[in-house]
């Protein structure tokens, strides 16, 4: 549960970050962004035609991985506390109850 947790929060920040970047782009504005440690970039090019060209993508993996494994790490950490106190309420529950 903990892979799929921070394959979920890793790909919301990547997707959040992401739609940060174009939405604080400008009307024909020849730029090129990157967020996140450099992991997420965004760039428009003025093509030949006239129209303008967007790329959008993952330029340095690294961060991201970064990311995945320390939320894995903390979403463990989560569930293994919430199962300890889990059992010693039970614990507790069961002593009163005897």
């Amino acid at each position: 549960m903990s892979v799929v947790g921070a394959a979920l929060l890793t790909l919301g920040t990547a997707v959040v970050t992401l739609l940060t970047l174009i939405f604080s782009t400008g009307n024909d504005e020849i730029v090129e962004r990157s967020a996140f440690f450099g992991s997420v970039v965004f760039e428009t090019v003025k093509k030949d035609s006239g129209a303008l060209g967007i790329t959008a993508g993952v330029d340095n993996p690294i961060p991201l991985v970064v990311l995945f494994v320390l939320l894995i790490v903390v979403l463990t950490m989560i569930q293994a506390i919430y199962r300890g106190l889990k059992e010693r309420r039970e614990q507790l529950l069961n002593a009163s109850g005897s």
